[in-house]
């Protein structure tokens, strides 16, 4: 279901789907909407998972409108209106989630990344999620975030569970299929840990 929230600097635009009281918000890549998550089947299928699905167009994507100085900025304003959440978030949005996660790490239940990029800017501040479960998905031949991003998570936090699904960077829209059974098998590992 499309819904619209004003916030503080910008009415933005989200698709919802699930109910319950776990969320995973859904960040896109710069090349996306939200919308390429309802395409790809990623909402229903965390949604069929037991969590509620809320896929959001970053400011000035999609149907979103805002003058936000960063998308930090929006991310921070956005992601506290939820319980602490599971982040998902594929290349620049995955940075995104990534920038949120290490630097409030109590406020976030799980962390999936897919071919996030930036990861080095981070690097030192790695160890500050090392107790929040990571799920790493990349494509084989990922040329815009090389697999060298993940394996640099993985080395500081060996826990991280990486995955390759397709080929390309958007390894969502290579095998769709493939993409959520991961997600769903992560997220429902998740609900075991609670």
């Amino acid at each position: 279901m499309e819904k619209f929230i004003e916030l503080s600097r910008g009415k933005i635009r989200f698709i919802e789907m699930g109910e319950g009281d776990r969320t995973v918000i859904l960040f896109h890549g710069a090349r996306f909407t939200a919308d390429t998550w309802s395409q790809v089947g990623t909402l229903e299928a965390i949604a069929n998972a037991g969590f509620r699905a809320v896929a959001v167009d970053f400011p000035g994507f999609g149907k979103s409108k805002g003058n936000y100085a960063s998308l930090n900025q929006f991310v921070e304003e956005f992601v506290r209106m939820f319980n602490k959440p599971v982040l998902l978030g594929a290349s620049m949005g995955g940075e995104q989630a990534l920038s949120f996660s290490v630097n409030h790490p109590d406020l976030i239940s799980g962390l999936i990344l897919v071919g996030a990029v930036s990861v080095a800017n981070y690097s030192k501040e790695l160890n500050k999620i090392k107790d929040i479960p990571i799920l790493l998905i990349w494509g084989k031949r990922d040329t815009v975030s090389p697999i060298e991003n993940a394996r640099l998570i993985q080395g500081v936090i060996p826990h991280a569970i990486l995955v390759h699904v397709g080929e390309q960077h958007a390894c969502y829209l290579d095998d769709p299929k493939g993409f959520n059974e991961e997600v769903r098998k992560f997220l429902t590992n998740l609900i075991k840990l609670r």
